[in-house]
Order: C-alpha cells, then structure tokens, then sequence
C-alpha cells in the first residue's frame, strides 16, 4: 500500500491542486527515485513517458553546472505543454548538488514554475540548498524504506454507518480516509466475492457517487456499504 504521502499527492494531482516544487528530503533507508518510480506507477504504466523528466548528474560531474546536460534538458522541457497527463513532472536528483551559480540561475523557474508543471528536488534530509532555494519549495518527507508502520496499517473495518462517520470527522483528511474505506471495501470484494457480488458493490458505488450529486446526506451515502 501507498504511503499516506504518495496518497495525498495522487489524490492532490487528481483534483489539479499539486504544488508548483517540492522539497523532498529522506534518510539513508529511502531511495528517492524508487519512491518516484513508484508515484508515477500511480499515474501511468509509461515508464519512459514525455511528460516526465529525470535531472541526474552525469557520472564524471560532482555538482550540477550551467552546461550540466541535465540542466539543459531541464530548460528545454520547460518550454512545452504536458502531452497526456494533467501536470508535466521534473524530478531533479541530489539537488543538493546544485551550485550556487545554477541554483540562481533557476530561481525564476522555482519561483514562478509555469502552469501545469510540478517539480521534486530530491535531497538527503541532512543536507542544505540555498535558503532562496528552499524558501520557495514545499518541504515533504519521503518515507523510509525500513519503516513501514507508517502505511502498513491494518484495514478500516467499522461495525457502522455511524461509526466510520465519527471516525472520518475526526481524521485530519476526512476525505483521504474516507477514499481508502472505499477502496479497501472494493478491492476485499473483487478479490472474494462471486460475479454477482462484485456487480452488486459497483452498484453501491455508482450510487454513492450520484448521491453527492443530489446533497444527499453523508450517513446516508455511507450507509449503502452497510
């Protein structure tokens, strides 16, 4: 399962309210680029896609330059729209690395990203960008890769209507949880239940969702999985 931070970027870039650049920092048990791999896996099975762009230092480097190929790809990426997806991607390795002389060079672009495009400066937790740098970034945690009591949770079973509204009214993200309920209540029922039950839980769902529509109230919403 999805780390509760890779779920409230998805469900951030499903509703178009990603922010423009992230710092996203992470211990000597995560690789970011496995935790990026796996939040685009989320979003489209490409794993070389044009939307998507890799900043890497070139193996002879030891910091980011002006002429550095990955900074040249960056700019010219920035200069067309996403081809499929909602948001264009820039993951941009060791950003800590980034000199001083790019990193001001790139301020503009931190500070006024254009429009459908959403970048990840990936650095070690430990580690310091220029204040100007990090200053214009939302600051994020990747998860470790050695702790998993973070997003290994046990499932959300609830006896009630009543109870799961409760619960979601004092959850931090009602509407995060609320999803995961969902889901977890569908995926337990493709998995076990017949044709017939599997149609009869897409019936719930297609209702639950017109429900919204019509203001209905959310007890009564949730009481149709109950």
């Amino acid at each position: 399962m999805s780390s509760p931070l890779t779920q409230t970027l998805l469900l951030k870039y499903e509703k178009n309210q990603l922010g423009s650049v992230y710092l996203a920092r992470y211990g000597v048990h995560t690789d970011p680029k496995e935790w990026g791999h796996d939040f685009l896996k989320a979003i489209t099975p490409l794993q070389d896609h044009p939307d998507v762009l890799w900043v890497e230092l070139d193996k002879k480097e030891n910091s980011y330059k002006v002429e550095s190929q990955g900074i040249l790809d960056l700019q010219k990426f920035l200069n067309y729209k996403a081809f499929e997806l909602k948001k264009k991607f820039i993951f941009i390795m060791d950003a800590h690395l980034l000199s001083a002389i790019v990193s001001n060079k790139l301020l503009k672009v931190f500070e006024e990203l254009p429009e459908g495009f959403c970048l990840f400066l990936f650095a070690p937790k430990d580690e310091n960008l220029l204040a100007t740098v990090e200053s214009r970034a939302i600051k994020v945690l990747l998860p470790s890769g050695e702790d998993k009591t973070d997003y290994d949770a046990p499932p959300l079973e609830f006896a009630s209507a009543q109870e799961l509204l409760a619960e979601l009214k004092a959850s931090e993200d009602e509407l995060l949880l609320e999803k995961k309920f969902i889901e977890e209540r569908l995926n337990k029922t493709l998995k076990s239940a017949s044709f017939k039950g599997c149609s009869e839980e897409l019936e719930k769902l297609k209702h639950y969702s017109e429900s919204e529509a019509f203001n209905n109230s959310k007890l009564s919403r949730l009481s149709l999985f109950f």
